[in-house]
C-alpha cells in the first residue's frame, strides 16, 4: 500500500494552503487560456496592441474571478464541519446558484428531451446537483492528491489538459459549459498543486521584490473585477467563448454610453405604431383577382449562394427565379434562428416585443411564442375569406406553438423532432394546388434542406459542398412547386420564396448558424416570381419583416400599423420606391439595424458590447467603428436604442428571453 509523503510542517492554516492553491490553479487556468487564444483565436484588426490588451484582461478577468474562488474556498475548508458531507453539502449549495446561471438552460433542455419528459424534474435535479457538486468534489480530490509527491501531478495533468480541451472542443458556443469545466478544472489543479503553492508563496512573501510583485498580482485580480475593460477589448475577450469574462459581463458590466450625447433620427417608425391606422393596400394589384401565392422559406440558404453565378448550373429553379422574376439582392432575416426569425416574419413585430415562454411537452419542449395573441399575417387572410394551408416540417412551426399561426389548414408531415424532407413536404402543397378552384388561396411551407449536418445531398465532400448539394435539393422541390403552380393558376399564381436565415462556415470563427448576427447568418435571398412583375434585381434593403405585409397587399387586406414591415408589391410592379422601416435582427439577447443603407449596429445586452460596422466599406464586418467614427456610431446606436425602448413586450415584469 503506498503511504503518504508528509510535507514540511507548513505555517499556514489549512483554509490559507487551500485559498493559495485555488488561486494559483487559476492563474494556471489563465496561463493555458493565453496560450490557447494565441493558437487557436485569429487575431483581429487592431494589431499586436489589441491583442495584448485581450491577454492582459483575460488574465485580469480569471484571476478576479480565482481570487474571490479561493476566498470562498478557504473559508469553506477553515469552518470545515463534520461530518464531512454535511460541510460538502453547504458548499454545493453555495455553488448552486453559479452553476445554475451557467448550465440552467441546457439542463432543462436535456432533461426535457431525456425519456420524452418524463421525470424531467427529477432528471433536471440530479443534472443540477452533479454540477453544484462539481467544484467541492475537485477541492477534495485535488486535496487527496496533494498528500503524495508524485501522485500530485496526476490530477494537475488532468485539469490542464481539460482546460486545453475545452478551448478546442465546441469552440464557437456553449459558453455556460465551457465556464463549468474551466472553474473545476482550476479547482482541481488548484488543490492538486496548494503545498507547493503555499510554499511559493511563503518564499515570495519573505523577499521584498516578491512582495511587490504579488500586491501587483493582487491589483491584477482587483482590476479584472472591478474595471470593465474597453468595448473593444471586450468584443475580443467573447470572440473565445471559454473567457470567464461572462460572470463579470453578466453581473457587473454595462453596456457603454454614448460618445456624447446624439438624438435619434426622428420616424414614427422608430415609436409605438398600434394607435394608427390600418395602412391600404396598393391601389393597382398585381394579380387582378383571387390570387394564389405560395411562400416557400428554405433552411440555412445563404444569400451568396444564389447570388453567385458559378452555382446557377446546379440551382436551375433559382436561377430561372432571378432571371425571369424579381430578385432581391440584400434581403435580411429578422434573427439568425428558425424559430426567431418565422415568429418575426409571420407577426411581422421583432422577437422582443413578442411573450415567448416554455411550450410543448418532452422532446418538443422549448421557448416559442405560444402565447403571444398578436396577430400573424395568416390569421389576417383567413379572416378576410383567402383559403391558407401550411404543411408543417418541424414541430414547432404547428400552429399551437405561435411560431407560423392562423392558418385555416394545416398537414403536419413531421414527427417528432425529425425534419421532413422536402419531397414530403412539397407533396401536400401540389395536392392543394390541384384541388383549388376559383378563390384565393395562400399555401407555405419551411424546407429543411439545407441543414446540418447536409447528409441529404452529396455524400461526400467538404461541408460547404454538402451543403450546396442540398440547396440543389431545395432547388428540385422548389421547381416541383413552380410547375404545379403556373401550370395550374398561370395568369394568378405567384411564387416567393426566401430562407429563414444563412450559415457560417468559419467567418468569425463560428459554424452553422444562430451563434451572431453577423451577415453571413442574416442575410438571405428573396425571389419572387409570377404574373404582373417586372423581372429584375433590385438592390434596396429589404427584409422578411417585409413578407407580411407584402402578403396581404396581393390580397387586397390592410396591414394593421402595429406591423413593423412595408409592402414590397410597389417595387414588384417596377416601381422606384424609398423603404422607411427599420431593418432589425434578434437572437441571443443581441440586437441589431441597419442604419443609413450600409451602416449595421449590433448590441449585446449579455456581453455589454456594441459593434459598428461600414457594410458598403467592410462587408466583412471585421473593422469596428464604434471609437473609430462616434459621431456616426452615436447616431445608429440611439436609433437602435429608440427602436427597442419603444417596442418591447408590453406584460408587466416581463424581459425577453434567452433563446439558445
Amino acid at each position: 500500500m503506498l503511504a503518504p509523503r508528509v510535507d514540511p510542517p507548513r505555517e499556514e492554516s489549512p483554509g490559507t494552503s487551500a485559498a493559495l492553491g485555488t488561486f494559483a490553479g487559476f492563474a494556471l487556468l489563465a496561463l493555458t487560456s493565453v496560450v490557447c487564444i494565441a493558437i487557436g483565436v485569429p487575431r483581429a484588426p487592431g494589431g499586436p496592441g489589441l491583442r495584448a490588451a485581450h491577454d492582459a484582461f483575460e488574465i485580469a478577468c480569471t484571476l478576479g474571478l480565482g481570487a474571490l474562488s479561493a476566498l470562498a474556498i478557504g473559508a469553506w475548508v477553515r469552518v470545515v464541519a463534520t461530518p464531512w458531507w454535511a460541510s460538502a453539502t453547504v458548499f454545493s449549495a453555495a455553488c448552486a446558484p453559479f452553476q445554475f446561471a451557467m448550465l440552467g438552460n441546457d439542463f432543462e433542455r436535456q432533461a426535457s428531451v431525456a425519456l420524452d419528459g418524463r421525470l424531467a424534474t427529477a432528471i433536471f435535479a440530479g443534472l443540477m446537483i452533479l454540477a453544484a457538486a462539481s467544484v467541492p468534489a475537485a477541492h477534495v480530490v485535488g486535496t487527496w492528491f496533494s498528500r503524495w509527491k508524485w501522485l500530485r501531478w496526476l490530477p494537475i495533468v488532468v485539469a490542464v489538459a481539460a482546460m486545453v480541451a475545452n478551448h478546442f472542443v465546441l469552440a464557437d458556443d456553449y459558453f455556460g459549459s465551457h465556464g463549468a469545466v474551466a472553474w473545476a478544472a482550476a479547482t482541481l489543479a488548484g488543490a492538486a498543486i496548494s503545498p507547493l503553492a503555499a510554499r511559493a508563496a511563503r518564499a515570495t512573501w519573505a523577499r521584498r521584490g516578491g512582495r511587490v510583485a504579488a500586491l501587483a498580482l493582487a491589483l491584477w485580480a482587483a482590476i479584472g473585477v472591478v474595471v470593465p475593460p474597453p468595448n473593444q477589448v471586450r468584443a475580443q475577450l467573447f470572440r473565445d467563448p471559454c473567457t470567464l469574462a461572462w460572470a463579470q459581463a453578466t453581473a457587473l458590466w454595462r453596456t457603454p454610453s454614448l460618445h456624447a450625447t446624439a438624438i435619434a433620427p426622428t420616424s414614427p417608425w422608430l415609436g409605438d405604431r398600434s394607435a394608427f391606422a390600418p395602412i391600404a393596400p396598393t391601389k393597382t394589384r398585381l394579380v387582378s383577382s383571387s390570387p394564389v401565392v405560395v411562400l416557400l422559406t428554405v433552411d440555412a440558404m445563404r444569400a451568396d449562394a444564389i447570388a453567385d453565378p458559378a452555382n446557377d448550373a446546379a440551382f436551375p429553379m433559382f436561377t430561372a427565379m432571378k432571371r425571369q422574376g424579381v430578385f432581391f439582392t440584400r434581403a435580411s432575416s429578422p434573427g439568425s434562428q428558425t424559430a426567431v426569425s418565422l415568429s418575426s416574419t409571420f407577426a411581422s413585430r421583432a422577437f422582443s416585443e413578442m411573450y415567448w415562454s416554455m411550450h410543448g411537452k418532452g422532446e418538443t419542449r422549448f421557448a416559442y411564442p405560444a402565447d403571444e395573441p398578436m396577430d400573424r399575417f395568416p390569421a389576417l387572410l383567413t379572416a378576410h375569406g383567402v383559403k391558407t394551408m401550411t404543411a408543417v416540417s418541424i414541430n414547432f412551426l404547428a400552429d399551437d406553438f405561435g411560431v407560423v399561426r392562423g392558418f385555416g389548414e394545416q398537414k403536419i408531415v413531421t414527427d417528432g423532432r425529425r425534419h421532413a424532407v422536402g419531397r414530403v413536404v412539397v407533396d401536400p402543397l401540389i395536392a392543394r394546388l390541384r384541388s383549388a378552384g376559383a378563390e384565393p388561396l395562400f399555401l407555405y411551407a419551411h424546407l429543411t434542406e439545407p441543414h446540418a449536418p447536409y447528409d441529404r445531398g452529396k455524400k461526400e465532400g467538404t461541408e460547404r459542398e454538402r451543403y450546396l448539394s442540398e440547396i440543389a435539393v431545395a432547388d428540385a422541390q422548389v421547381a416541383r412547386v413552380w410547375t404545379a403552380l403556373h401550370q395550374r393558376f398561370p395568369d394568378r399564381g405567384v411564387l416567393i420564396v426566401s430562407a429563414d436565415h444563412g450559415e457560417a462556415f468559419g467567418e468569425h470563427a463560428t459554424f452553422q448558424h444562430t451563434k451572431t448576427l453577423y451577415d453571413e447568418l442574416t442575410r438571405v435571398p428573396l425571389l419572387v416570381r409570377g404574373p404582373g412583375l417586372t423581372a429584375r434585381a433590385i438592390d434596396e434593403r429589404v427584409g422578411l419583416i417585409d413578407l407580411g405585409p407584402t402578403i396581404l397587399d396581393l390580397f387586397g387586406v390592410d396591414t394593421p400599423a402595429a406591423f413593423e414591415g412595408q409592402s414590397l408589391v410597389p417595387l414588384l410592379e417596377g416601381r422606384t420606391v424609398s423603404l422607411e422601416r427599420p431593418l432589425v435582427i434578434e437572437g441571443r439577447l443581441r440586437r441589431a439595424m441597419y442604419v443609413e443603407g450600409d451602416l449595421k449596429v449590433i448590441e449585446d445586452d449579455r456581453r455589454k458590447t456594441v459593434e459598428v460596422y461600414d457594410l458598403a466599406r467592410d462587408p466583412g464586418e471585421l473593422q469596428n467603428l464604434w471609437d473609430r467614427e462616434p459621431a456616426r456610431s452615436d447616431a445608429a446606436v440611439a436609433a437602435l436604442r429608440a427602436f427597442f425602448t419603444a417596442h418591447k413586450a408590453k406584460r408587466a415584469g416581463y424581459r425577453p428571453v434567452y433563446k439558445p
